[in-house]
């Protein structure tokens, strides 16, 4: 029970702190208003933040499911516990330093954190009740890839990165193409179709966001967006039990 409290607290907390940084203002701006001060074309069109929020009811509901587990060998381990309150607290720490503009240290934090959520998404086995328990870390899993991605985009563009002379567009297909793989390895070799989903959700973004003016990047988006919809309905390997 202590440790289920210890998640709702961590919940509570952080699920606040990031509503408040990204929909509303910290520090004078939001994260969204900071990401959008560079032309990253990898960056999606704004509605798609508003993921967040189906991120913490689907955690909530991830912690109430394990409230109903509490005294069963099913209940959440210390470890995963662990886990968990390490990413709040680290995601919490990045978007401090994400506001504050110190962008090395926030994309460091990040990097940690989505070392300790990938752990988390480990801890569960690949049958089928711990895949239905394991939804909402796959979500959080995958939309918290998507953003580490883009944060590293807009750091590189920050500081001037020239690309080896690549365009932008090509580069933005090319990192879109990094994160379809990422994607479909999770869909194949842990039977995970959400975290494809997500992908899918902000490729769309993507697409909205760059409309006609950047053509080569809303096509790519669009076919990426199709291949990971092939690959949730056709890749067959299924190791769930």
């Amino acid at each position: 029970m202590t440790r289920l409290f210890i998640i709702l607290f961590s919940l509570t907390i952080t699920m606040y702190f990031t509503l408040q940084a990204y929909l509303l203002k910290f520090n004078g701006k939001s994260t969204i208003d900071i990401i959008n001060r560079l032309p990253l074309l990898f960056a999606p069109a704004n509605y798609v933040y508003y993921l967040w929020l189906i991120v913490f009811i689907f955690l909530f509901l991830w912690a109430n499911k394990y409230w109903s587990l509490r005294n069963t060998e099913k209940s959440i381990t210390n470890l995963q516990t662990i886990f968990i309150s390490c990413v709040m607290l680290l995601q919490i720490s990045n978007l401090i330093c994400w506001h504050y503009e110190y962008f090395l240290q926030s994309l460091i934090l990040f990097f940690i954190q989505l070392l300790l959520m990938f752990a988390l998404y480990l801890t569960y086995p690949l049958k089928n009740e711990m895949l239905r328990i394991r939804i909402p870390v796959a979500i959080y899993f995958g939309w918290s890839t998507y953003l580490f991605i883009l944060q590293f985009c807009y750091i590189l563009v920050y500081y001037g990165w020239e690309g080896f002379g690549l365009s932008n567009a090509l580069w933005a297909v090319i990192v879109m193409t990094v994160g379809t793989a990422i994607a479909l390895h999770l869909r194949y070799h842990y039977y995970d179709i959400i975290f494809p989903i997500i992908f899918i959700w902000c490729y769309i973004g993507i697409v909205i966001a760059n409309g006609f003016d950047e053509l080569l990047v809303s096509t790519a988006a669009l076919f990426l967006s199709g291949v990971m919809i092939a690959g949730i309905f056709f890749m067959k390997k299924n190791p769930a039990r």
